[in-house]
């Protein structure tokens, strides 16, 4: 026997994500950019490999080229889900279950980055109406952010936490890096601002990814502080009595 959560399952939005599907020539100037410059560095490195030096190439220096392949690889993953995702097809899912995927992908470049993942979960929010690809790739995003914002941080960590929040679910992804500057702070969601460790696009994005599935992100670190805080915002689905 179940019930239905307070509040109606959400109207999704398609019309909002074709909007931003006609930007697709800016987003794919933008990745084929990054491409290049990261299709350069690991040239590179297999001309070294060619003339027999891999002696030439410290440890630190192949973790660097790993980093630089995932990156590579999730930006490209980033361009194929924009254009081939259904959008708006809204499901009730286990935000664990969808969250313990997206840790597990993860998992591999925070390992080699020394970076330790905790997650904590509140089993009376478990389900939540949502995009299980469009979820996948807000989670994704943001845990990739986190990723370069925390290079040099000691202790390195990312936190990825679910809540009640006035009958609806709330997600967390949290790390202990230097936070979004308070110059950058009103303009991450609006604009492809660059230079506090992300691409800008991918909180556009997500911005309107969450927008589609009828929830909603903000940035909750106060103004100028340390540690980079985002909170997803979902009606919750269904749950057992």
């Amino acid at each position: 026997m179940s019930k239905q959560c307070p509040g109606s399952r959400p109207k999704a939005d398609p019309g909002l994500a074709r909007d931003r599907l006609a930007a697709v020539g800016f987003i794919a100037s933008l990745l084929s950019h990054r491409a290049r410059n990261k299709l350069a560095t690991i040239r590179a490195a297999l001309e070294l490999l060619h003339a027999g030096m891999e002696k030439n190439m410290p440890p630190e220096y192949r973790a660097a080229l790993l980093q630089e392949m995932d990156a590579l690889v999730g930006d490209f993953n980033l361009g194929v889900d924009m254009v081939r995702c259904e959008f708006g097809l809204l499901e009730d899912l286990s935000a664990q279950a969808v969250i313990d995927s997206v840790l597990e992908e993860f998992g591999p470049a925070a390992q080699r980055c020394a970076i330790r993942l905790e997650h904590r979960f509140d089993p009376e929010v478990d389900r939540v109406w949502a995009d299980r690809r469009l979820l996948r790739l807000v989670l994704l995003n943001l845990l990739r952010n986190s990723l370069q914002a925390l290079e040099g941080v000691d202790a390195p960590a990312i936190a990825v936490r679910t809540e009640s929040a006035d009958g609806r679910c709330a997600v967390e992804v949290n790390d202990n890096g230097p936070g979004i500057p308070a110059g950058f702070y009103e303009r991450i969601f609006v604009e492809s601002v660059t230079g506090w460790g992300g691409t800008g696009l991918g909180l556009m994005l997500c911005r309107d990814a969450m927008t589609v599935m009828g929830g909603g992100i903000r940035y909750a670190t106060p103004k100028g502080a340390a540690g980079a805080r985002f909170r997803l915002d979902f009606a919750a689905g269904m749950r057992a009595s």
